[in-house]
């Protein structure tokens, strides 16, 4: 399966940057078989002919049409395999560090206000893999999944980075309001559960928060994030053994 999909994103990776340049010659295909057929039968003799012509032609169009809209269809299933994670169907690693690139660009031009970015990473999961399987720690991470889409507002990037670390970007928002969300997302993530084989297994994560603004790094806020959530680890495990 892991060579499949790395065999996919290959294919797709190499078959992008030929995308554009190939659409625009395929889009005009039809159009022009269109205005050849046309330009030979400018003259029809009759009415009759000049209907069985104009239905020709439609014809030749929507055919055209229908063409552009399966390969259009093609394209965005090659872009998923590359920017979706297809056991969560989140974004994935690649997809969100695009999508990253893109709010600080427009922070940076003054086009939104800066954001939070959220660093989740599941406390234990490898006790769920050794106790129960890596089915069921599949799972955990599905339903990790399913709750921050539910959490999450359209215009949030919820995405998994990779194993059971997740990320969550808080575009175009005040820094209070964020926290406060923030602060929600943690308690009702740690609220988690799901049954597996007549068990019971509960789910709990740490994160770590960091704000970021106009001539910030990508590097520098994730790295930011990713410590505050290991603090949070470490606090949380002296919580626990006390």
């Amino acid at each position: 399966m892991v060579v499949g999909i790395m065999q996919n994103n290959a294919l797709a990776k190499n078959a992008l940057p030929l995308i554009d340049e190939g659409r625009k010659e395929r889009s005009l295909i039809g159009y022009r078989d269109l205005f050849g057929f046309l330009k030979r039968e400018e003259e029809p003799e009759s009415t009759s002919q000049a209907h069985d012509l104009l239905k020709t032609a439609y014809k030749m169009l929507e055919n055209a049409e229908r063409e552009l809209s399966e390969r259009d269809q093609r394209i965005v299933a090659l872009e998923n395999i590359l920017t979706v994670d297809e056991l969560t169907q989140l974004t994935n690693r690649r997809g969100f560090y695009k999508a990253f690139r893109g709010e600080l660009d427009r922070t940076n031009r003054g086009e939104n206000k800066g954001g939070l970015l959220i660093m989740i990473d599941l406390d234990k999961f490898k006790a769920i893999n050794d106790t129960y399987g890596h089915q069921a720690g599949d799972e955990a991470l599905r339903v990790v999944a399913r709750f921050l889409q539910k959490t999450t507002r359209d215009m949030d990037v919820a995405a998994r980075l990779g194993g059971d670390e997740f990320i969550l970007l808080m575009p175009n928002t005040s820094i209070a309001k964020a926290i406060m969300r923030a602060t929600q997302i943690g308690k009702d993530l740690n609220k988690l559960s799901f049954e597996w084989d007549g068990t019971t297994i509960n789910i709990n994560g740490s994160l770590g928060l960091k704000e970021y603004k106009s001539g910030d790094t990508i590097e520098a806020v994730i790295e930011s994030a990713d410590q505050g959530m290991y603090a949070n680890k470490e606090m949380r495990k002296q919580i626990t053994t006390h």
